[in-house]
């Protein structure tokens, strides 16, 4: 068991820089389960980091036990419709093993660059008015509930819009799940359509770990456009969209507070997608 103290700007999609006081690696569910007993005797809470897709790191020093999941990446073939994925696998080299053998997927995913786990963990999906999101193929989900391993099925794995039993910072760490992807036939490549049409309407002209608020008033949220504190914006471009240059994410924090207080004193429900860790 390693436990480091470092400084980056690589664990968030953000590129915000901390001083991480926690911070390890583990290669397999004996190392987390180390880590996880350490944080467990030691009073620290800790988060299970895949990609940094969705995260903010809201201070400068992070006390929290920062775990970078490197369980091996794989996709294995139970049947010719049916694939088991380790968590850490990118959601892109899924979506290019679908691709190439005639499998409908998730292919609205192409353009976020989370890792299999992490979806699972924040239940990704189209959006709320499209009913799409990653559990339609899902069968299963194993995972280390921090005595045993376990096993869910879909239908037993409790979840609701951008949100499941494994969102946020707990004692679950997702191992794999086993997906069911019918054959389908396709007009163009799913992949490169839905790049374009990121390309199109999402901005990625800076760093940004995607949509901001999972619940918000669309009202309040489009009138917040090209909002600018410091080197950090709500997107012109993009619906709750934060584009930062920032090392420090106190200007991402402080444009969420102002999303946050004009939902209050209008009486709206406002609710954060990102996963905030100090």
């Amino acid at each position: 068991m390693e436990i480091k103290n470092i400084e980056s700007n690589k664990l968030s999609f953000y590129r915000t820089n901390h001083r991480f006081k926690n911070y390890a690696e583990f290669s397999s569910i004996e190392e987390f389960e180390e880590y996880h007993q350490w944080a467990k005797k030691s009073n620290v809470d800790f988060y299970i980091l895949g990609n940094g897709s969705n995260t903010l790191f809201g201070r400068k020093n992070i006390k929290t036990l920062v775990l970078k999941n490197n369980l091996s990446k794989a996709i294995r073939s139970i049947s010719p419709e049916r694939v088991e994925v380790t968590s850490s696998t990118l959601v892109i080299e899924l979506l290019k093993y679908c691709y190439e053998k005639s499998l409908d997927s998730f292919y609205y995913l192409a353009s976020v660059p989370a890792t299999v786990g992490g979806a699972l963990a924040m239940n990704a999906g189209r959006g709320k008015e499209h009913n799409l999101t990653i559990y339609d193929f899902v069968e299963s989900v194993t995972f280390f509930d921090g005595d045993k391993i376990r096993t869910l099925k879909a239908d037993e794995i409790d979840r609701s819009y951008r949100k499941t039993i494994f969102t946020g910072i707990n004692n679950f760490l997702i191992m794999s799940a086993i997906f069911s992807f019918p054959h389908t036939q396709f007009n163009e490549n799913p992949i490169a359509a839905r790049r374009e049409w990121s390309k199109k309407f999402q901005d990625y002209n800076s760093p940004n770990c995607g949509s901001v608020f999972k619940n918000s008033d669309p009202k309040i949220i489009q009138k917040l456009k090209g909002l600018k504190i410091g080197k950090t914006n709500f997107s012109s471009k993009t619906f709750n969209w934060i584009n930062n240059y920032s090392e420090n994410s106190l200007p991402i924090l402080l444009l969420i507070k102002v999303a946050q207080f004009l939902h209050i004193i209008n009486s709206r429900k406002i609710d954060l997608e990102l996963i905030k860790v100090d």
